[in-house]
């Protein structure tokens, strides 16, 4: 029953987007996550959001598959989630407007140690035990198709409790 009141108390909710160019339509991605939240198993949460024009186009707030050990971690994990979903909308942008290039896209993330373990090859006592399949992002740094930007935590939309974080990417349209 929680569904159905959700949905009545927030059927006014929608997404807008702002008129443009294709040039100027560029992508913001937000991401962010909740460090060993689930009590049941300690695992964290990653969320992301991804805009376009103004209004979402893509989010998520999902269980991590493994268990962090440091928020650095957790939150490094969620980029590498928030990643893959910008590299499956790159292929529809390819798809659907081959004549206009895709740009290097900017991720915000709120935690200076994710940044630099995504900007940095070189692993330290901190962020050896990372499992080698989150890796992959560095390599998208290293090509230039993503870069990690930090952004201060009051302003990070990805950022929790969910309720929060869908209020932050759905506007109540007119």
């Amino acid at each position: 029953m929680d569904i159905l009141g959700y949905a009545r108390r927030t059927s006014h909710f929608g997404i807008s987007f702002q008129r443009g160019t294709v040039e100027g339509f560029s992508l913001q991605v937000y991401a962010d996550a909740d460090f060993a939240s689930k009590a049941a198993d300690r695992r964290s949460v990653s969320g992301g959001i991804v805009t376009c024009g103004g209004g979402a186009v893509s989010w998520f707030s999902r269980t991590q598959k493994c268990v962090t050990l440091s928020t650095t971690e957790a939150e490094y994990v969620a980029l590498g989630d928030v990643v893959k979903e910008i590299l499956f909308l790159r292929q529809i942008w390819r798809f659907m407007l081959p004549q206009v290039g895709m740009p290097c896209i900017p991720v915000f993330e709120d935690n200076q140690g994710a940044i630099q373990v995504a900007q940095n090859p070189i692993s330290n006592s901190n962020s050896k035990h990372i499992d080698v399949r989150h890796h992959f992002l560095r390599e998208l740094v290293e090509r230039k198709e993503s870069s990690v930007i930090h952004v201060p935590s009051p302003y990070q939309r990805a950022d929790f409790p969910y309720e929060e974080f869908v209020e932050g990417c759905i506007r109540v349209s007119p």
